[in-house]
């Protein structure tokens, strides 16, 4: 770890990355503080912020930890921001209404969490007002830009957010989603958006129990899904307080798992497939069918007409109704202030009745029922984020249009209940990211993000704004007790034809690493099935290859262990991380007529190459 380096000015975010850093003494909190109000400072005005704490307030924080010393908390010196709509005490709340500010007096259960967990605040970010829209224009602090093109918008409601973690000015963001809010500024800004199902984080903390209660959410914006998902361990929990919080909150499993080695992904039919003409959006999510093919997807075409119908439901419908309990008295006390595209849009509210809102209760209940014999037959939906990206100058041109045709993925999902995790998925011709959502059956969570995490390692994309390298997750810090280390190379990785040999004698998962630069990785030949010799070669200068730690109960360990083939072994393997534990090792006899494949970094990586 002596060649360790953090960028002030570019130095990932990510949590492993920090961490690590924090356990070694490579790095401070106040180090990163410091860093991270030099980037805002730099950055100049760009609308992220509404309220940003102090740097004095920000360091006095980071010092309290750094005093107190590292005690293990998952979030000890990670830095956030929060969309403007959540409460923080002695903190003001505008919803992007500044003639509606008032200073927080309390918060709820998922903030809360979050600084009891060492959890570092910077700011306040900007929203579309209300939390209405998709676009990141409709408010009075000025728009926020894509972090790659300030032509372009960053996506909304919760735009500061994405942006803030896309720019590296923060580790994560609190943000919320009724209509995608929690998706869309992450497919536009190259980070992840993680939107659980509601009900299973508490929206205690959201300014007046929010404005959507039936079906809105906290949500959670992050450089990556295992990032998010550490995020949501945290503050998803049954709220006794919260009237729409679910009681089967606290027993949701949000474990990270292996992929399955086999698995049915949805897309959506025929014409349902929609990219309005952009012809690059159109080129990405066909290579995220390929590359889910690769991990051992099998594409399923889906009838979208249902989803379809109940996503125009939510702003063509009597939904929007709900608002109006909220924002009536807003509206008449402070209309002139109102956006004009938000007033238009609540000023709606009052022309359906009663019938027509049991209407559409009951028409999603049939829609809901209509679709569940397809998740029956697959893991996991995979949609674009959105169909394409627009420039602001668009947008102001056509506000509720072109808004409407940016949720045409996302608006039903929160209606129907259902988890979503929005991650990156490459890049366009332009230099525009563009990303796709996997979208599972509510309590789903896990796997969907087992799913979306490895799709977004295969994607081999840099993290937000600086491309930062996707971190070596390597294994926790405690194990199982009565268990041993053995890290993977091959067969044996999760989502491998082999992979059943470790689960079947009880083997944990424990996360993603690499091997120092001087290990060789070859194809070998006559294996069934396929495999990999893993050598160690003093005079390689790789980039590390991939592994997976697993651990093993002594017992299953041993017999693992006896029936490993020739020319296999177990040795000691070197980690990046400094550590070393057993692993796959390959004779060098076997290496004559093998392939040498050291250059793809990684046996996964390898396959998908082939398939390509």
């Amino acid at each position: 770890m002596s060649d360790f380096h953090w960028p002030a000015e570019t130095g990932s975010l990510d949590f492993h990355t920090l961490t690590a850093a924090y356990v070694s003494g490579q790095l401070k909190p106040s180090t990163v503080v410091n860093a991270i109000y030099d980037r805002i400072e730099a950055r100049g005005d760009d609308h992220v912020w509404i309220y940003l704490v102090s740097r004095a307030d920000a360091l006095k924080a980071a010092a309290e930890l750094e005093d107190a010393g590292y005690d293990g908390r998952p979030l000890w010196g990670i830095p956030f921001s929060i969309k403007d709509c959540n409460d923080v005490i002695g903190l003001p709340t505008t919803n992007a209404l500044k003639e509606g500010a008032y200073i927080a007096e309390s918060t709820g259960q998922a903030v809360t969490r979050l600084f009891d967990n060492g959890a570092i605040l910077i700011g306040k970010t900007n929203m579309d007002q209300f939390g209405i829209g998709l676009v990141g224009m409709r408010t009075p602090y000025g728009a926020c830009s894509s972090v790659f093109n300030d032509d372009y918008i960053s996506g909304g409601s919760s735009s500061g957010s994405g942006v803030s973690v896309a720019a590296g000015l923060s580790s994560f963001s609190i943000a919320n989603d009724a209509a995608g809010s929690g998706r869309v500024p992450a497919g536009f800004n190259n980070i992840v958006g993680i939107k659980p199902t509601p009900g299973i984080v508490s929206n205690a903390c959201v300014s007046g129990g929010g404005c959507v209660k039936t079906i809105e959410t906290v949500s959670v914006f992050a450089l990556t899904v295992e990032d998010g998902m550490a995020v949501m361990r945290i503050i998803t929990g049954y709220d006794p307080t919260y009237p729409f919080s679910k009681p089967e909150a606290d027993h949701v499993a949000l474990d990270m798992r292996p992929v399955p080695p086999k698995f049915r992904f949805g897309i959506p039919a025929g014409a349902s497939l929609r990219f309005f003409g952009d012809s690059e959006a159109e080129r990405l999510f066909q290579e995220a069918v390929k590359r889910l093919d690769a991990m051992g997807g099998v594409a399923v075409e889906v009838d979208f007409a249902a989803f379809e119908e109940t996503q125009r439901i939510l702003y063509e419908g009597p939904w929007i109704s709900e608002r109006a309990l909220s924002l009536d008295k807003v509206l008449a006390q402070h209309g002139d202030a109102i956006h004009p595209v938000t007033k238009k849009i609540l000023e709606n509210s009052g022309r359906y009745s009663s019938v027509d809102t049991f209407r559409a209760i009951h028409r999603i209940a049939e829609l809901k029922c209509a679709t569940r014999p397809i998740w029956d037959d697959i893991e996991v939906l995979l949609v674009p984020t959105t169909p394409t990206i627009y420039r602001k100058s668009e947008i102001l041109a056509d506000p509720i249009a072109l808004n409407a045709r940016l949720g045409i993925y996302t608006n039903f999902v929160n209606l129907m209940g259902l988890c979503g995790i929005a991650v990156p998925n490459g890049f366009r011709a332009d230099g525009l990211p563009s990303g796709v959502t996997f979208l599972a059956p509510g309590m789903a969570e896990a796997k969907a993000a087992a799913i979306a995490a490895e799709f977004h390692r295969r994607a081999g994309i840099g993290l937000g704004m600086n491309l930062n390298p996707y971190p070596a997750y390597g294994a926790p810090t405690e194990i199982p007790a009565g268990h041993r280390e053995i890290a993977v190379v091959g067969a044996h990785l999760s989502g491998m034809p082999l992979n059943h040999e470790l689960t079947e004698r009880g083997g944990v998962f424990r996360g993603h690493t690499r091997t120092t630069g001087d290990y060789r990785l070859y194809a070998l030949t006559g294996t069934t099935p396929a495999k990999p010799g893993l050598v160690r070669d003093p005079n390689a200068k790789g980039p590390g290859i991939e592994v997976e730690i697993w651990s093993l109960p002594l017992a299953g360990f041993a017999d693992f262990v006896e029936r490993i083939p020739q020319p296999l072994g177990i040795g000691k393997v070197a980690l990046e991380s400094g550590r070393q534990v057993s692993g796959f090792l390959c004779e060098t006899v076997a290496l004559n007529g093998a392939i040498d494949i050291t250059a793809h970094a990684g046996w996964k990586n390898y396959l998908a190459s082939k398939a390509a």
